[in-house]
């Protein structure tokens, strides 16, 4: 069935999909959508009946009315066809879990819009959700899903058993890592050598971060040392990203006390991922947090700015998180005697709303 988007209803884009949200005339898609046996290969026993998606519909319905959130009509951009059903709900109402879920259409499988939902989605919690737990429980004979829950930036927790089959077999368990500031009492000799360390990496990898490979451990530190500085200063906010293990996986800054008249302006500065974490959605994780917490700890603070060096596809990075060139100086960097990159510059608003 094919069905106009209403922008009004949307609640996320991404490059071939439209998240928008439930309403009651969707139940024909809905009731296609969940009555497919061929989609429910791994557990069969978990599909419903039609009567059973109607009670469904209506409860993500009712979902959306009292949190804003929930389970999602999945749009395909190009043909305004319903393919699938995704998104976020509270486990139980004011929870903080958020039960990650989506289903495809079969024939829409193999497509890698599993990934693109689920990338977006975990991203678009970490910023807007900043007190929820991003979790999901696939089977733990579905390969494809647990591919697709690792690759959205989710770390297996070990396996439970879902609340509502108590006698079911136990499924893997996932939790997407947290974005969080690191205050400046908690600057301590330990985080400084872990943010060294994978400085280094980052520079050794090729990442755009001030330095190119081989860069001396010692000018990553004297760099390191001064962003300290502005931190105690209270000039500076550090974000980091931890993964369960305890490993530093991410970091970046943001640099808010620029005096007038950019007092409104926060610059975002050295954001890296670690590259053994590469694929795994912490990039985007960590500028969705990044984000969210400006909106939070800086309210002040209305217009995000970057630089980043041209060749490393990073515009189609912050593209996608919302981010606008607004300025590009060709040939404005110079790596080497025969290496000029552009040097671009993009912007974005704290609350999302266009550039104007």
């Amino acid at each position: 069935m094919t069905a106009a988007i209403d922008e009004a209803a949307v609640w996320l884009t991404t490059e071939r999909l439209v998240l928008r949200r439930p309403r009651a005339e969707d139940l024909d898609d809905y009731v296609r959508l969940h009555n497919d046996p061929r989609t429910y290969a791994h557990s069969p026993a978990s599909m419903p009946s039609p009567e059973r998606c109607r009670e469904r519909l209506a409860d993500d319905i009712a979902d959306w009315e009292r949190d804003d959130l929930g389970y999602a009509a999945v749009v395909d951009r190009a043909t305004g066809e319903v393919i699938g059903w995704a998104g976020l709900r509270h486990k139980e109402p004011g929870s903080a879990h958020l039960n990650l879920y989506y289903r495809l259409a079969h024939d829409r499988l193999g497509a890698g819009l599993g990934r693109e939902i689920s990338r977006a989605v975990v991203a678009w919690a970490v910023e807007h959700v900043p007190d929820g737990h991003v979790t999901a429980m696939v089977d733990v004979v579905n390969t494809a899903s647990l591919r697709t829950a690792a690759s959205a930036g989710l770390v297996q927790l070990g396996t439970r058993v879902l609340q509502e089959e108590p006698d079911g077999e136990p499924m893997a368990y996932f939790e997407a890592p947290r974005v969080e500031t690191v205050a400046a009492a908690a600057l301590d000799s330990a985080l400084r050598e872990a943010a060294v360390d994978l400085w280094v990496r980052v520079n050794d990898a090729g990442g755009s971060v001030g330095f190119l490979p081989g860069a001396p451990r010692r000018d990553v530190e004297v760099a390191l040392d001064r962003h300290l500085d502005d931190i105690r200063d209270r000039r500076s906010l550090l974000c980091v990203l931890w993964d369960p293990d305890g490993g530093l996986r991410a970091l970046g800054l943001w640099e808010h006390s620029r005096g007038f008249p950019y007092e409104h302006v926060a610059g975002l500065k050295r954001l890296m991922v670690d590259p053994v974490a590469q694929g795994r959605n912490l990039g985007r994780i960590l500028l969705g947090g990044m984000v969210g917490i400006a909106r939070r700890e800086l309210p002040w603070v209305e217009l995000l700015r970057l630089d980043y060096r041209e060749g490393l596809g990073l515009g189609d990075f912050y593209g996608r998180a919302g981010w606008t060139e607004v300025g590009r100086v060709p040939r404005g960097l110079r790596l080497s005697a025969t290496d000029y990159r552009d040097d671009v510059a993009m912007a974005r608003r704290v609350d999302g709303s266009p550039l104007r």
